[in-house]
């Protein structure tokens, strides 16, 4: 059972990368310096709360992350400004065809993790990475399919009785094909939307040696384990890995979009 002051503390570390990430992508996007006025004022708080939280590397990541992607949506914004025009013209043309009180429906609400425009960018660095290189393409498109698969068998799995059992249900399929040896959930919270996992990784039980946690695709297929268990969009942050010589790689699970009144 965790205690109190480890929930505040994981809701802490959760609120506080979604503001490093949210900072990043507001620098990146206006292009602000980082080391100057109230941008400097406020990673120097945010260093000091994450030095305090013990999580310096997640912060950074989640900084420098949103920075870049902020970077490429401002540069879109260039791209796209001469279409703009004609964007507006063909949907108010359409707009005059379409009966005066035809009912509209209403989008719905979906929290990217990246923009279209950067996730097919990066496809390409990494798909020119692997250009004549026939082993790396193979390992790449097994890659993707493999996460795909283990999304579409975790999506099409029942819903058991309660949440929790849904949760465990999807960790144990994750162990059934082989992604993981062992699980444990260490915390699980379906009112706020959070969890923590301890598990034994494939991935980096064979990757060997690595500075930083390594288990990226894990941390995909963990949210989509998140989305089925509770039916809101997730974040899967991996905090410690057994490639860094920890006995367990830890996951933990917040809601994807914090709630504004919580202080965010």
């Amino acid at each position: 059972m965790i205690h109190r002051k480890d929930y505040l503390d994981d809701l802490a570390k959760s609120k506080l990368a979604k503001s490093a990430y949210e900072l990043g992508l507001e620098v990146g996007e206006q292009g602000h310096l980082d080391t100057v006025g109230w941008v400097g004022a406020e990673l120097r708080h945010m260093v000091q709360q994450a030095e305090e939280l013990q999580i310096m590397d997640i912060v950074r990541r989640r900084y420098e992350f949103g920075k870049e992607k902020g970077r490429i949506r401002r540069q879109g914004k260039y791209d796209q400004a001469a279409s703009a025009g004609r964007s507006v013209a063909r949907r108010t043309a359409s707009d005059s065809l379409a009966p005066e009180n035809a009912a509209r429906p209403e989008p719905m609400h979906f929290a990217e993790r990246v923009t279209a425009e950067e996730g097919i960018w990066s496809t390409i660095s990494v798909m020119r990475f692997a250009r004549g290189n026939e082993e790396v393409q193979a390992h790449l498109g097994n890659l993707l399919a493999s996460v795909a698969d283990l999304h579409d068998r975790i999506m099409q799995m029942p819903l058991e009785r309660t949440p929790e059992k849904t949760f465990d249900s999807a960790l144990q399929m994750l162990s059934d094909v082989g992604w993981l040896s062992t699980y444990e959930a260490k915390f699980f919270d379906e009112r706020n939307t959070m969890a923590r996992v301890e598990t034994t990784s494939m991935l980096a039980r064979s990757f060997g040696k690595c500075e930083t946690p390594m288990c990226l695709p894990l941390c995909n297929v963990m949210e989509t384990v998140g989305l089925k268990t509770f039916g809101k969009q997730v974040l899967a942050v991996e905090e410690s890995c057994m490639a860094q010589g920890h006995d367990h790689c830890t996951f933990n699970l917040f809601p994807r979009e914090v709630p504004k009144e919580e202080g965010i």
